[in-house]
């Protein structure tokens, strides 16, 4: 009886390894959550903050990238355009919102201040109500 001589090893295929790029993810999440929030008044500050941080992870997901041939690129850069959105949108919703409030309360002012002369029945300035309007204002800021 002969005996089979031993399979040959096989030659085990060395596994590439996948180069993702976890900093154009991170920049990448960052931006959409700044991006999905920038509308909000007063939380888009936070929105602001997080896309300062989306946009430092996104430079560092592009340097990475170059040095990788390219690959991560695409969310690097996605996440740096969602990132410079997100800082400039929150900026401009702040300013926008900002104003109409002024606004509003200018109007409330100037609508206080007319039914005051107009309560005063010729007994009150406007001087007087603006006044009044002023001590009220200090008053409630104690």
């Amino acid at each position: 009886m002969a005996y089979q001589p031993a399979p040959a090893p096989m030659q085990q295929q060395p596994v590439p390894v996948k180069q993702g790029n976890g900093f154009g993810v991170t920049a990448l999440v960052l931006g959409i959550v700044a991006i999905a929030g920038f509308w909000i008044p007063l939380l888009n500050i936070g929105s602001i903050i997080i896309g300062v941080i989306a946009l430092i992870f996104a430079i560092i997901a592009l340097a990475k990238a170059g040095s990788r041939g390219g690959k991560g690129k695409g969310t690097g850069g996605t996440g740096l355009v969602l990132a410079v959105l997100a800082i400039a949108g929150s900026i401009v919703w702040n300013i926008i919102v900002v104003d109409l409030l002024e606004d509003a309360g200018d109007t409330i002012k100037e609508d206080s201040i007319q039914e005051c002369v107009e309560a005063g029945e010729g007994l009150l300035t406007e001087a007087d109500c603006e006044a009044e309007w002023d001590r009220l204002q200090a008053e409630l800021s104690e």
